[in-house]
Parts: C-alpha cells; structure tokens; sequence
C-alpha cells in the first residue's frame, strides 16, 4: 500500500510541475504577477477539493482504502491551527523565494538549493528527535544530491550573480524544507486532523497571496486574473493532480513512522527524473551526458532506498 501512494506522489508531483510550466506559459497577464494569482486560486481549489475529502473520510491502511460519507465538517485544535499557519507562512515564503530567485540568477543552482533544504532540513528535524537514518541511508541521499547536481550541472551559470539571489536560494531551501518539517510534526502529534492541517496551510497561504497582491498592485489586481483561455485548462489540471497530490502525501505520512526523510529523497528524485523526461517529451529538450548520468544515479539512489532494511518494509509490495 505504502508503495502504491508513493509512486502516486511522484506521478502527481511531476504533473504539477508539467501543468504550473503550461500555465506560466499560457498566462497572459504580466509574467511577475502570475505566482500570486495562481496561489491565490490554488489555495481556494485545495480548500474546496479538501474539505470534500474530508465529507468521504478517505484514509489509508497497510491494508488499504477506505472511504464513507460522514458529512462536511471542519474542527481543528489549536495545536493544528498554529502550526497550519506556521506552514502557509513556510510555503508563502517559498512561492516568493522561487519568483525572486528565478527572475535573478540560474535556474539549475535554485532548484539544487530548494532540493537540498527539502531533504536536509527534514532529516536534521529527525536526528534531533532520535529518529536517526542507517549509513547507507545517508551514502543514498549523498548519492541523490550528486544526481541533482549533475542534472543541473550545464544549466548553472553562476557568473556575475549578485549577493541577493544567494539570499533568495536560502530562503527557498529553508522554507521547503521547513514545509516538510511542519507536515511531519502536525501527523505526528495530530494525525486525525491532516485535512484540516491542509486547508489552514493552503487557505492561508492563498490569503497572503491576495492581500500582497491588493497592497502592491491595487490597480492591477481585477486585470491580474485575466490570465487568457489557454491558461485555464492547465491551471486546472495543476489544481486537481496538487490538491490529489497533498492529500495523498497526508495519508502516507503516519504510515512511515521513521522513514520520512527517505520519503522526501525518493519523492524529490522520482520527480526529477520525471520531470526531465518531460522535458523531452513536451519541451524537445535533449538530454546530455551529465544529465543522464544523474537520472541512472537518481534511480540507482530510489532503488538503494527501497532496499534498505526499514524502506524494504514500505515497498515490499514492489518487489
């Protein structure tokens, strides 16, 4: 079961990464406030779409789904609202880290440094908290970092960046992975109320988003969502598979007790890899030396995982 909502993760976030590219593509507004919009509208759907979730009761067992209807319903304890927020500020601050950063300096060294934080700030959490990782846990997740790097390696053209983009790549790391850091810790203390936990992260996050767009752009804000019709259709899909996708994410958290940051690694690196052959199905983008080098590591790094003695109990269903 577990292996079946992994793999479900990685398919949905790399499909959000293809449709958020369709949609940047698509939109015909002005290009610096398409993020806003798109988190604004982002956070409403993931709101709606969760809290029908929640009228199903979804969850997930080492045996499998399960599903009633028990009624719309919204009762989150105060521990679950402080740390939601905590989250949508988190993820507030990486959608902004991201447009800062991508409009400043290489594209390849800011997703190496949003990676790096995704999967180390997470795993330092862990090691403090006495759920420590085996070696060839760590020899893996170094293996995945050299995988990334060399996926990006001919894309990063560091020449002539300026102090602030190194500033903005630090924020992206830190808030995604302190985004991961606080999913773990509300499943952990209050894992009935993941739904909520969702809808506070994203309800939130949507609300800075518009009240940034109200202050800065005041006359601009009726024509910002003018995105054109080839951007609706994208937008949607984006929607649908991330709202899909964090839900998921939720159930198969309390499902992998110690193993989360594996969890991360294997989820980053699916996607990357992902993501590239993506790139040359949809974009023509050719794959040189160095990137395939790093898509065979990032697989040989997932498999090394699945394998280990605490993740062979996880994907057992795989092999």
């Amino acid at each position: 079961m577990q292996a079946i909502l992994i793999i479900s993760i990685i398919v949905l976030y790399s499909l959000q990464t293809l449709f958020c590219t369709f949609f940047n593509q698509k939109y015909k507004g002005r290009e610096d406030l398409s993020s806003s919009v798109f988190c604004i509208l982002q956070g409403v759907f993931i709101v709606i779409f969760t809290l029908v979730w929640m009228a199903f009761d979804i969850s997930a067992s080492l045996d499998g789904f399960s599903a009633k209807w028990i009624g719309f319903s919204f009762a989150p304890s105060l521990f679950t609202v402080c740390i939601g927020v905590l989250n949508a500020v988190a993820l507030f601050g990486y959608n902004n880290a991201l447009i800062k950063a991508g409009a400043k300096g290489s594209y390849a060294f800011m997703n190496i440094a949003m990676i790096f934080g995704g999967i180390l700030i997470p795993a330092i959490y862990e090691m403090f908290t006495g759920h420590k990782l085996e070696v060839y846990h760590y020899i893996a997740i170094a293996v995945m970092f050299v995988a990334f790097i060399l996926m990006n390696y001919k894309d990063m053209k560091l020449k002539g960046t300026t102090l602030i983009y190194y500033i903005y790549c630090l924020i992206l790391g830190v808030c995604n992975g302190l985004y991961g850091t606080f999913l773990k810790i509300q499943s952990m203390y209050a894992e009935n109320e993941s739904n909520e936990m969702v809808i506070i992260t994203f309800g939130v996050m949507g609300l800075l988003a518009f009240v940034k767009l109200a202050v800065t752009e005041k006359k601009q804000l009726p024509s910002a969502f003018k995105m054109g019709k080839q951007a609706v259709l994208p937008m949607l899909l984006c929607f649908i598979v991330s709202a899909m996708a964090i839900n998921v994410y939720m159930l198969l958290i309390p499902l992998l007790g110690n193993v989360v940051t594996i969890l991360y690694t294997v989820d980053n690196g699916g996607v990357f890899v992902l993501s590239a052959i993506y790139s040359v199905i949809f974009f023509k983008e050719k794959i040189d030396k160095f990137k395939l080098i790093g898509m065979i590591l990032a697989v040989l790094s997932i498999v090394a995982l699945a394998l280990n003695t605490e993740s062979i109990a996880v994907l057992k269903s795989l092999l």
